[in-house]
């Protein structure tokens, strides 16, 4: 990872294994739903016991195949005047990265691996899937739109921590959307005008809840997009994108900020794509790209796979969708007005580390010998070496850059919320990996897994995150009537951060001092800056 993690296929058996996951469980389908968007009428699913209602596998662009693949999204057409929206489409093309992050981490938690279910894969994958409630709707409920992560080479919309019903409960609609993944959304090369189709497939789904969410009872003047790892970072480009402008009011990030430490190197991309290309047609064709089309996606995916090896698909600068370094945009305020929701997990790098820690040389590469010396001295008084690691690169990575973020969106006006997820789950095992990447998304959407050992603390601290979340949606403040802990604003003055766990408080980042040195500017002047032609 960098970070860890038919066109409609017959879900049952997935989704069957997926409600076994859920401690929260999926309740049998009671009754059909229907919702008419201009001429087409989409079925969905109603759950009495839950009392939400959902439309899965909504198809909000044209399949990305044949002449259509490396192309922007085109808006989808419908073929007929009704539609199921019963079952989850396919994930988007990918290797086995997530699957085998998920089996790891219930491994590490003494559960089975292979009780994780792998999905069905397509490069026909743009669709998106909604939770709302079934009751007699309110005109405008608040949206969540939920962007997966997965290091831009895998995750999808329907993994079953993402699965909105908890939320949807208290009167919010969730959406999770797709967008292609790797080499299939992120390839580029000198014979191509275009880029980044990842991200334009996020901004197409944006567009598509903007012009169709209110059908199913949403508020499209109050649209929260939210992400975790690259899926955060995707919501920080989507902040500083003009593409992104007018598409959402309030944004949650969790567990993001790298991309604001990495450069985007476009030269390093087009060599890449030259050499995948030559890889799969050979030397000297000028319809490389035309060729590479008419390929089974199995096939590119294959070749990509060394093609790209040690390659990290990031955003690029195409002039259109990304303009700038994020750092960039960042540092010069160059975002859109939002209210931000932000925070990091106190053990983000820890189950990533080897048996061979190497502090000094981790230092060494990343900072100055006098910032070096500084940090030694913040970390000295941790005996173990992997929770020192694991603190300065959850620093860097994660911590230092969202409190840039919130210190920028605050010092233009916007409402700026800050969380710290140090909950750790009971036991042994789950002591080893802390609070590890991704452990705060069963909370946030209520959906703890059988293999995780959750207790009453668990469930209560994760009914305080959901009230939270939807409240800030609602709002743009997390404080509610709902006897939730207060959180205090963040500013520039007070830089306040709410911790997250049995026992909820707040006070200044216990990482701050490391972000006074660790500051993510430092990485601006070696960005790559060139723009597409």
């Amino acid at each position: 990872m960098k970070f860890l993690r038919s066109n409609f296929f017959s879900s049952f058996t997935y989704m069957a294994t997926a409600c076994l996951l859920a401690l929260s469980g999926c309740n049998p389908i009671d009754n059909e739903v229907k919702v008419k968007l201009d001429q087409v009428t989409f079925l969905g699913s109603t759950s009495v016991t839950d009392g939400v209602d959902s439309f899965q596998g909504i198809p909000f662009a044209q399949p990305p195949v044949g002449p259509l693949r490396w192309r922007s999204p085109q808006a989808w057409v419908a073929q007929h005047n009704v539609y199921s929206a019963k079952q989850f489409a396919s994930a988007c093309m990918q290797t086995p990265h997530i699957v085998e992050w998920y089996r790891d981490v219930i491994a590490g938690f003494g559960g089975e691996p292979e009780s994780f279910p792998a999905p069905e894969m397509s490069e026909d994958c743009l669709y998106l899937n909604i939770w709302r409630p079934s009751k007699p709707l309110e005109e405008g409920l608040p949206v969540i739109v939920y962007i997966h992560g997965g290091s831009n080479k895998g995750g999808w919309s329907f993994e079953p921590n993402y699965f909105g019903h908890n939320l949807a409960k208290k009167d919010v609609i969730v959406v999770g959307i797709s967008y292609r993944l790797g080499v299939f959304g992120f390839f580029s090369h000198p014979f191509l005008g275009e880029t980044n189709f990842g991200l334009s497939d996020q901004v197409m789904a944006l567009e598509w809840v903007r012009d169709n969410i209110k059908s199913f009872g949403g508020d499209p003047a109050n649209v929260t997009i939210m992400g975790e790892s690259l899926g955060a970072d995707h919501v920080a480009y989507l902040l500083a994108s003009p593409l992104g402008e007018g598409l959402f009011r309030r944004a949650i990030l969790q567990s993001g900020g790298s991309s604001m430490t990495n450069g985007v190197i476009r030269p390093e991309h087009l060599r890449r794509g030259e050499l995948f290309a030559r890889q799969i047609v050979g030397e000297g064709r000028n319809d490389v790209i035309d060729l590479m089309r008419t390929l089974p996606a199995e096939e590119i995916l294959q070749q990509s796979v060394s093609a790209y090896e040690g390659h990290y698909f990031e955003s690029v600068i195409d002039g259109k969708i990304v303009t700038s370094t994020l750092i960039d945009a960042v540092s010069d305020t160059q975002i859109h007005d939002v209210d931000l929701l932000i925070g990091s997990n106190d053990d983000e790098w820890l189950i990533y580390l080897d048996d061979e820690i190497d502090v000094d040389g981790w230092l060494k590469e990343t900072v100055s010998p006098e910032e070096s010396r500084k940090l030694k001295g913040l970390v000295n008084g941790v005996s173990d070496s992997r929770r020192q690691m694991d603190l300065l690169i959850t620093a860097n990575l994660f911590v230092c850059p969202s409190l840039f973020l919130a210190d920028k969106v605050s010092s233009q006006g916007g409402q700026a919320w800050v969380y710290s997820f140090t909950r750790k789950r009971i036991g042994e095992l789950a002591a080893s990996m802390g609070s590890y990447h991704g452990a705060e998304l069963p909370y946030v959407f209520g959906t703890h897994d059988d293999w995780l050992p959750t207790t009453d603390d668990d469930r209560k601290l994760s009914e305080i995150i959901q009230n939270y979340w939807v409240s800030f949606a609602r709002t743009g403040n997390p404080n509610s009537p709902d006897n939730t802990p207060v959180w205090p604003a963040y500013n520039k003055n007070t830089k306040l951060t709410q911790v997250l766990d049995k026992n909820i408080s707040n006070g200044r980042h216990t990482s701050s001092a490391f972000c006074e040195i660790l500051t993510p500017t430092r990485y601006a002047s070696s960005m790559e800056k060139e723009i597409y032609d």
